[in-house]
């Protein structure tokens, strides 16, 4: 399914206006093929459903059930789509030498761009989903988006800084203001969302668990007065996690699972793992 920007008839207005060219153009197209590669890589590991969003500057790919993917799949899937950019930027490479056609060298350049500019450790862009997925492989996903998020809004900056550098020289390029700002404000809004998206996942694990038939344990020691909030950042994506809650003697009071966790912030908010158990035990809520 193909959904369109509401603001892409402005943006090509201002393109036509003041900076169009046909690579331009050329550019949208390969964005797009370069979507297509992540969702028909996506419909080899089994994710099925999706939909690619045209935007002012290229194009978006939102699959269904994704979350589920491995660390493995997920790479793999980020990555199918600068590689096949590299690839044409090769092919065309080697065609502009025997034939010196400025539309082919345009095609040369153009994917070698996509696929570098991809490649970049930058929310949205799939360097920043491969970043974030490597980190979550090796600690906990909270502390991995957050990483990932201060490197993309880091490269935002930077971003933003050329531009206006660049603008004060009279060299304008809206795309690139765009990208630089859509940067930092997506890396921003998945901040903000990083405990909705950790529930999110928790909820949706249980696909993974039906599909694959098994899913691996995770078990972790927590003191008592730590609150709900503070477990929720300690979940693995990929793994069923169970909280061992120990007291001040680091005595065992309890076993919390990843699903309580959830059923605790929805009906106390963040209290602390005791007054939780203690809710708990004497059935309020």
């Amino acid at each position: 399914m193909i959904n369109i920007c509401k603001l892409i008839l402005t943006y090509i207005l201002l393109i036509v206006a003041f900076s169009f060219n046909d690579n331009y153009l050329i550019a949208f197209v390969i964005v797009i093929l370069h979507e297509y590669t992540h969702y028909f890589t996506a419909y080899i590991f089994g994710y099925r459903g999706g939909k690619i969003k045209i935007l002012p500057f290229g194009a978006s790919l939102n699959l269904t059930g994704i979350e589920g993917a491995s660390v493995k799949e997920e790479i793999i899937i980020s990555l199918l789509g600068p590689i096949m950019n590299l690839v044409l930027a090769v092919i065309f490479y080697a065609l502009n030498i025997n034939y010196r056609n400025g539309f082919i060298e345009t095609l040369f350049f153009t994917n070698l761009c996509i696929g570098i500019f991809n490649l970049l450790p930058a929310l949205p862009l799939d360097g920043g989903r491969i970043l974030r997925a490597i980190i979550s492989s090796r600690t906990v996903y909270r502390r991995a988006n957050i990483i990932t998020i201060i490197v993309s809004m880091s490269i935002g900056g930077l971003f933003i800084l050329y531009y206006l550098f660049c603008f004060f020289k009279g060299h304008i390029n809206f795309t690139f203001g765009i990208i630089a700002f859509y940067i930092i404000i997506y890396s921003k809004k998945e901040k903000e969302r990083v405990a909705y998206i950790i529930m999110s996942d928790i909820i949706k694990k249980k696909f993974k668990f039906m599909k694959k038939g098994y899913i691996e344990n995770k078990s972790l020691s927590i003191y008592w007065r730590e609150g709900l909030l503070k477990a929720l950042s300690l979940v693995e994506k990929n793994r069923y996690n169970l909280f061992i809650v120990l007291d001040d003697d680091l005595k065992v009071v309890d076993i919390i699972y990843e699903s309580e966790v959830i059923d605790g912030l929805k009906n106390y908010g963040n209290i602390s793992l005791d007054e939780y158990i203690k809710s708990k035990n004497s059935g309020i809520g």
